[in-house]
């Protein structure tokens, strides 16, 4: 009696089980979201990377339109350098930019025991400029050059912010340029009161 009851419904989950076809509806439903959340996530990734490497071609350019400047620069031209790098990386995100002139003054040739110094230092409204012992603390950074020598540094800053949450948080890309001014053995910079920075030891 129990089987009679029962054998139509097992027949009926048998039947069930072995169904190739479906329903193309349920299917999207089911991984719809997937493939979403997949494409959002690449998109978020590649374009962070994208960006920071927009913004390190960003810093090459800048670094090496200073290295040819053979009268140095002055107020203008920096706030110009400002505003070229926030229109190369064509973004709406906060960008700062900072140039720094060094020199080595002793025992240049020693990594672990050569003198920093900065000659002197510019940089955007919002961003500290670079000083001596912050150049010493970061000296592992700085390549080896002669004594006599200046070395152009140029840093760019970019506060970027994922458009979704996607386990990529908000951070700030940091890039550093160093490069040796080509024309001109010395860099100086001219102030609004035309007073000029430039390294006192060359």
């Amino acid at each position: 009696m129990s089987d009679r009851i029962f054998r139509p419904t097992l027949h009926a989950l048998r039947q069930l089980r072995d169904r190739t076809d479906g329903s193309l509806s349920v299917e999207a439903a089911i991984i719809m979201p997937l493939l979403c959340a997949v494409y959002v996530g690449s998109f978020v990734w590649f374009d962070a990377f994208r960006m920071q490497n927009v913004n390190l071609k960003a810093t090459y350019t800048i670094a090496d339109m200073i290295s040819r400047e053979a009268d140095g620069i002055d107020e203008a031209y920096f706030k110009g350098m400002d505003d070229i790098y926030d229109y190369l990386t064509y973004g709406d995100y906060e960008t700062h930019l900072r140039l720094t002139i060094i020199e080595c003054t002793d025992k240049c040739e020693d990594d672990s025991e050569r003198v920093l110094e900065v000659c002197w230092s510019k940089a955007s409204e919002g961003r500290a400029i670079l000083t001596t012992a912050d150049l010493q603390a970061r000296a592992s950074q700085v390549p080896i050059f002669p004594l006599g020598d200046e070395l152009i540094v140029a840093e760019t800053f970019m506060a970027y912010s994922p458009a979704f949450d996607v386990g990529l948080d908000p951070q700030v890309f940091e890039n550093i340029v160093f490069t040796a001014p080509r024309m001109s053995g010395q860099m100086k910079y001219t102030k609004s009161n035309d007073s000029v920075e430039h390294c006192y030891n060359n």
